[in-house]
């Protein structure tokens, strides 16, 4: 669970009639849509400030009632008023995940090869639905990541969310992901059991091992190591070590059991992704602007919004990189939306992936204004200049420039580069991981599960539409 739980201060600034709203939030953009939506308002009028937040593992994502609560009393009252939950009132009354049962049937030649999987997921999605992801995003999560990293030829799945009165669900700690192994990992043990087979074999023969690797559901499997991990796992236990220890001590009455679990985690999803869901709303993309001031320090502003896993860090280790200065020369700035461009927050282990995409693009054009720089300043051709250690040099000599003298010339002596005359020492990238090649599989699978059901020609058995 988070550090801290949930909280927000909102302050009314009765010189210019906005409110300020801090809250321990994953997606301060979103957030201040949602409440301007709910009030009313234009968005201009909210600020929303996404201080150090001490994790959100999806918790933190909704639009919830509190805050919208606070920012109608300042601007009611035109007052400062903050709320924060304690710890008994975040475990009682906050978002919550994976209150599911599942229900899975299994289709096995006499090798231990998996021919088909039949799935029943009843997920308990609480009283209330959740924005901006709905309360669809387990049980649609569930029967899309169910068959995993295994060979699945036929697959039928039926899922379903149940409105009940406990607390809300929401995307928290890896949708569905753990009920939805625990499941598939009891189905392989149960018929390795059957068919008398070793639990490390029966895995090694469903495993997927070619790559790129496209799932019953359209999921695109990138390379992966699933078989050598287990097996590597296996070899640091000792397996055979280890069943002699299970038997003696089963033989005195203790139950010493061993776990096997393969799974594989999604990353980066863009807006194919979450278009297929068809939600009111897109999210996917991420873009990133890049300022380099007259004494050569760099702002990355970026829309993503960290909550403690040093994203910061990373994105200005590879800004730095593609530019050939010191991390220590960059900063990040985040979680403010009158600073930072439009973006999407931090969940779904995306943050690197799309974030990164465009912190690398954005670092690449500006590496190209300040070559252009460099070659007019030591009468070099741009392409001969290279960047690095803080300094822009002619390539194969010792002739260079500090990138600072190159930034202060570029502020104060602009009329000698018309070629950055427009854009300056700066940069817009955004990155959007669509994967065209992939898309059409993931829509068509969707599509198919939305529709009415009809018979399927692969296969005897039929697909069914979720009553989600």
């Amino acid at each position: 669970m988070p550090l801290e739980t949930r909280g927000a201060v909102a302050a009314f600034d009765p010189a210019t009639g906005r409110v300020t709203l801090s809250a321990s939030t994953q997606m301060p953009h979103l957030l201040r849509t949602g409440i301007a939506d709910v009030l009313g308002i234009p968005e201009s009028e909210l600020r929303v400030i996404a201080p150090e937040v001490g994790g959100g593992f999806g918790q933190k994502m909704p639009l919830i009632p509190e805050y919208v609560v606070v920012v109608w009393v300042a601007r009611r009252f035109a007052c400062t008023v903050a709320w924060i939950e304690d710890r008994l009132e975040n475990l009682t009354a906050s978002f919550h995940a994976r209150d599911q049962r599942l229900h899975l049937r299994g289709a096995f030649d006499g090798d231990g090869r998996l021919l088909a999987i039949d799935a029943d997921v009843l997920c308990n999605v609480g009283a209330y639905s959740s924005f901006p992801v709905t309360c669809g995003v387990e049980p649609l999560m569930a029967l899309a990541d169910l068959p995993g990293p295994h060979r699945v030829p036929e697959y039928r799945a039926r899922a379903r969310g149940v409105a009940s009165n406990t607390c809300p669900m929401a995307p928290y700690r890896g949708v569905s992901r753990p009920v939805i192994t625990a499941a598939i990992e009891r189905l392989m043990d149960c018929a390795a059991a059957r068919l008398g087979l070793d639990t490390l074999e029966i895995r090694r023969r469903d495993l997927i091992t070619e790559f790129p690797h496209t799932s019953v559901t359209g999921v695109v499997h990138d390379p992966g190591s699933y078989r050598q991990a287990m097996d590597a796992a296996a070899r640091v236990v000792d397996l055979a070590q280890f069943r002699a220890r299970q038997q003696a001590a089963r033989a005195e009455g203790r139950q010493l059991g061993l776990g096997i679990s393969v799974f594989a985690e999604r990353t980066g999803p863009g807006t194919p992704a979450f278009a297929a869901r068809r939600m009111v709303i897109t999210p996917g993309f991420e873009r990133v602007e890049l300022v380099m001031d007259p004494s050569g320090s760099l702002e990355a502003r970026i829309g993503s919004s960290p909550h403690g896993q040093g994203l910061k860090t990373s994105l200005a280790q590879l800004i730095a990189d593609e530019i050939g200065i010191s991390p220590n020369e960059i900063r990040v700035i985040a979680g403010d939306t009158d600073r930072s461009p439009y973006g999407w927050g931090t969940f779904a282990s995306r943050s690197l992936v799309i974030a990164g995409g465009a912190c690398k693009l954005a670092a690449a054009m500006l590496r190209d204004r300040l070559q252009a720089v460099a070659g007019q300043v030591l009468e070099a051709d741009a392409s001969d200049i290279e960047l690095s250690a803080g300094r822009a040099f002619v390539r194969g000599t010792d002739l260079g420039v500090e990138v600072q003298q190159l930034a202060r010339a570029a502020y104060h002596q602009s009329h000698r580069f018309p070629v950055i005359a427009e854009t300056g020492l700066s940069a817009v990238a955004t990155y959007d991981p669509m994967a065209p090649s992939r898309t059409p599989a993931m829509w068509r699978w969707w599509k198919s599960i939305l529709q009415p059901a009809k018979s399927r020609s692969s296969g005897s058995w039929s697909s069914k539409t979720p009553a989600v």
